[in-house]
């Protein structure tokens, strides 16, 4: 209930504070076109940074000061640490992570290259527009390769994937953080075969995420795994990546087969099944318009009752001593 709350709670916090404030925000991607100048990009770049550091603020808002109060916990729990780690061990663990997890979104973003499938006015402007400008990647930057994977993971992995494992393990708590993830991408709810298979690849790839945080205990592995499939390539580019990436999978298919057998050891099928089905069932519910309200006063209970809940385990914590998470 603490997860659900914040996700949908989180953004309608900033929304209100910004209307109380009389901030106003601009979604660039309403407006992006294929003829945008280099000029219109850095704008763009400017307007969607602000509007995703606002909109990511919410979420924090609320998730720090509930889990400072309940478990008192700090930046590293999160996953912002590198976990005794040498930078050498992260940065591998993250390209094996997208070796071994990314390579079906990888293909099916080189089938739709070479057989362009139809998706979302921004997202096609942004494909078919001039890449030779500094001002693409430095747009590209805030909306995919750097962006996301910090936002993203931070919220999905360092904070609900690790809340969840608290209470249910990290087996049903990597599939549901992953569904929520996953179902968040409105973009790809279309009932076609190239959305279909990108919500299927995304979720595959959200499940590699979660399990290199889980084994690492840093969110660093996952952001590269996430930043590698998020960066724009020409199909020259995207062939060469795809065969990299199936080459390290295959010299990294036993350590990672070892270290997902281990984070998943002992995980009950029907917790994961049951996480994974509401995560994705509540990020449907939660991008339709019609039952959006109805959602946002179940997401205020819910974030409520959670708040009652966790001052009553905290009471009995007093009593009697619980492990930690990341014991």
């Amino acid at each position: 209930m603490e997860v659900m709350g914040v996700y949908l709670c989180g953004p309608v916090l900033m929304l209100e504070l910004r209307r109380l404030l009389g901030v106003s925000l601009t979604n660039p991607l309403n407006n992006l076109t294929v003829q945008a100048s280099g000029a219109d990009l850095v704008t763009a770049s400017r307007q969607l940074f602000t509007l995703l550091l606002i909109s990511n603020a919410g979420y924090y808002l609320l998730a720090v000061p509930l889990n400072w109060w309940h478990r008192r916990r700090k930046p590293a729990d999160f996953g912002l640490t590198k976990a005794n780690r040498t930078w050498t061990f992260l940065l591998l663990a993250g390209v094996g992570a997208a070796a071994v997890c990314e390579w079906p979104i990888l293909t099916l973003n080189l089938a739709n290259t070479l057989h362009p499938n139809a998706t979302v006015p921004w997202r096609q402007a942004f494909v078919d527009m001039s890449w030779q400008r500094w001002q693409f990647w430095l747009f590209a930057g805030v909306l995919s390769w750097a962006g996301a994977p910090l936002f993203e993971e931070l919220f999905y992995r360092g904070y609900c994937q690790r809340r969840l494992a608290e209470d249910w393990g990290d087996g049903p708590a990597i599939f549901g953080a992953a569904c929520l993830f996953t179902f968040s991408h409105g973009q790809y709810l279309r009932l076609d075969p190239y959305n279909l298979g990108m919500t299927a690849g995304l979720l595959m790839s959200a499940i590699g995420f979660g399990a290199v945080f889980a084994w690492t205990l840093s969110l660093i592995p996952a952001m590269i795994a996430h930043a590698l499939f998020d960066i724009p390539m020409t199909l020259r580019w995207q062939a060469l990546f795809l065969a990299l990436m199936i080459v390290i999978a295959l010299i990294a298919a036993r350590r990672a087969g070892t270290a997902i057998k281990g984070v998943f050891s002992g995980a009950s099928a029907a917790a994961c099944a049951a996480l994974g089905v509401i995560g994705g069932a509540y990020a449907v519910l939660a991008s339709i318009d019609r039952v959006i309200i109805y959602v946002v006063v179940a997401a205020v209970a819910m974030l409520i009752l959670a708040v009652v809940f966790e001052a009553k385990g905290r009471e009995r914590d007093c009593l009697t001593p619980r492990a930690d998470y990341f014991r």
